[in-house]
């Protein structure tokens, strides 16, 4: 059977969207010579549109264009007057381009010395398309495209992602695919290039994480002086810095070394208007008394070299530190923050848990060595709950101002 095109003006029910993407490519194209990387994303373009255009062939399907690729990845589009012609190019292609395609292309890619591994997310979706003006299949705004591209952006490398709609007419491809979540409204099926079902639902999880998670950007360990800087430059008009004794922040303002990134990003912050509030532990209550033991350490001796490293930072700076307020508080809040523009609509906050650890021998895990997380209006409901408990951490009945 000869393939035609699609004709202009007309509307197709049941078009097969195959989306493939390389995954990593940012990383492929700053690792290697410009025209060894574009000879590998120019291989994949090759293979995927040969495997779709020959099955297509085989199988008698009408119709099997290419209708974009930028550089990394692409669309096609499948179509048969029989649904199931085009189904079984579109599945069968996606599958043999994991399982098949793939490991050639990184074969002969080896042989040029290619930097960095190329990695493939396919995602297919389906659904009625009016197709447009030729040649301006990018500018055809369809709800079946979106989805399909979305699809393929929260696919997990070398996995292949169908949506409900493929899912439910698959037939004799749908045990190859596990169900594994949902987007937009849609069931997700996953398959791996193992065909792995608990494979299948790991690489899911840990693309997406739970059904109802929120982004949240984590920090395996305390951000650099510059990166809390970049949080001081970004307050409006307050900043809170909370924790149990604050010997980071103390040491950042009063550090002898240059330049001083921190304390200077502080002063500019203050010389504009903007109020800095330092809320640490009482060194005299039970709670400041009991996590001293716990961990091993003289914690009021801190907390006291804290607060008179922020009097001789307010000392040396005098009257533009004026709105630089240091609190002590007698409950332990469990985690150090620091908040910008705490009462604001778009208020950010970087926080850590403390983890407390059992006492065991030679374990001991520094505030430093936690992990730290940035809270943005992107998080859902999680920042107005810390922004909740700080508000009740900050609030004036429970706080002694001590500068």
């Amino acid at each position: 059977m000869r393939a035609v095109a699609f004709g202009q003006g007309h509307t197709y029910d049941n078009v097969y969207l195959l989306v493939v993407d390389a995954s990593g490519y940012s990383s492929v194209v700053a690792h290697n010579p410009l025209d060894r990387a574009a000879h590998a994303f120019d291989l994949l373009r090759e293979r995927t549109v040969a495997r779709v255009h020959a099955l297509a062939a085989e199988l008698g399907c009408a119709r099997a264009d290419l209708w974009s690729w930028r550089g990394d990845g692409g669309m096609l589009a499948i179509h048969d007057e029989s649904e199931s012609v085009a189904r079984d190019v579109a599945l069968g292609a996606a599958r043999d381009l994991l399982r098949v395609d793939l490991p050639a292309v990184r074969a002969e890619l080896a042989d040029t010395e290619l930097r960095g591994e190329l990695r493939l997310r396919v995602a297919v979706h389906k659904g009625t398309i009016r197709y447009g003006e030729p040649g301006a299949t990018g500018a055809i705004h369809s709800p079946v495209i979106n989805l399909a591209a979305h699809l393929e952006e929260l696919t997990p490398a070398d996995c292949l992602a169908v949506s409900e709609a493929v899912h439910r007419v698959a037939g004799p491809h749908a045990d190859h695919f596990e169900l594994v979540g949902a987007h937009e409204g849609s069931n997700v099926y996953l398959m791996t290039s193992s065909g792995s079902a608990s494979d299948a639902r790991r690489a899911w999880l840990a693309t997406t994480g739970l059904a109802g998670s929120r982004p949240v950007f984590a920090q395996p360990q305390r951000p650099s002086q510059l990166e809390k800087v970049r949080l001081v430059r970004a307050a409006r008009t307050d900043v809170i810095d909370s924790g149990t004794a604050l010997r980071t922040s103390s040491g950042y303002l009063t550090t002898a070394e240059r330049p001083a990134h921190y304390r200077d990003a502080v002063l500019a912050f203050l010389a504009r208007g903007g109020t800095y509030r330092c809320v640490l532990l009482d060194p005299d209550c039970a709670a400041t008394a009991t996590l001293a033991d716990y961990r091993g350490e003289d914690l009021p001796a801190k907390i006291h070299n804290s607060v008179t490293a922020f009097g001789l930072f307010k000392q040396r700076h005098g009257a533009v530190t004026d709105n630089l307020h240091v609190y002590q508080t007698r409950a332990f809040p469990g985690f150090a923050a620091i908040a910008v523009d705490l009462t604001s609509a778009d208020a950010m906050v970087l926080y850590s848990p403390y983890l407390m650890t059992m006492k065991i021998p030679g374990i001991h895990v520094e505030h430093g060595d936690s992990p730290h997380y940035l809270a943005t209006t992107s998080s859902g409901r999680l920042l107005p709950d810390l922004v909740g408990l700080l508000q009740a951490v900050v609030d004036p009945s429970a706080l002694r101002r001590v500068l």
